[in-house]
């Protein structure tokens, strides 16, 4: 469900002059809200809890929304788990840990995260392994002007930083070499 970039502009102009066309149909306001946070991409239900929080919906009329959006399918955070964390690997080369603590940061439960993750590194064909190599190789490739100790602390440090164990990195930096 994605909406044109004119759309929500001149629909932000709309809802800020006060002329949104709501009329005094008040409760569909935070139904709208989620409408158009969900049209960016999928979130949590933590996700749309704290947006309504800032958006300062009240709690009841809050836990309504939420509820007809899970019944009706918008809200799943097993879906939700499995795309971010397939989204994550995709984009930031994140390592199985690092995936589990961001999902657990969106307010997803540890059972959809354990799913989620068991789903894309065993049945996925994601390879922890084969993801921090790939990320060895690229970043290396930046540093190959760098006195070898130099360039493997960095590259020791940044694949750290993205959550892998010793190990693993210990198996990219071997395979570098």
């Amino acid at each position: 469900m994605r909406v044109s970039r004119a759309y929500k502009t001149a629909d932000r102009r709309k809802t800020r002059s006060g002329s949104a066309g709501r009329g005094s149909n008040a409760p569909m306001a935070p139904r709208e809200l989620a409408y158009r946070y969900l049209a960016l991409r999928d979130r949590s239900e933590k996700e749309l809890r704290d947006y309504f929080g800032r958006k300062e919906i009240p709690g009841d009329v809050a836990d309504a929304v939420l509820e007809e959006f899970k019944n009706s399918g918008y809200i799943d955070d097993r879906r939700f788990a499995a795309s971010y964390a397939k989204s994550l690997i995709e984009r930031k080369g994140l390592s199985r840990y690092a995936l589990a603590m961001e999902l657990k940061r969106k307010g997803v439960r540890q059972d959809y995260i354990d799913g989620a993750l068991d789903g894309l590194f065993s049945e996925g064909g994601c390879d922890e392994d084969g993801i921090a190599v790939a990320l060895a190789q690229k970043k290396a490739a930046s540093m190959r002007n760098l006195p070898e100790d130099k360039a493997k602390r960095r590259l020791t440090d940044y694949l750290r930083r993205r959550g892998f164990s010793f190990d693993t990195i210990k198996k990219a930096l071997k395979a570098l070499i």
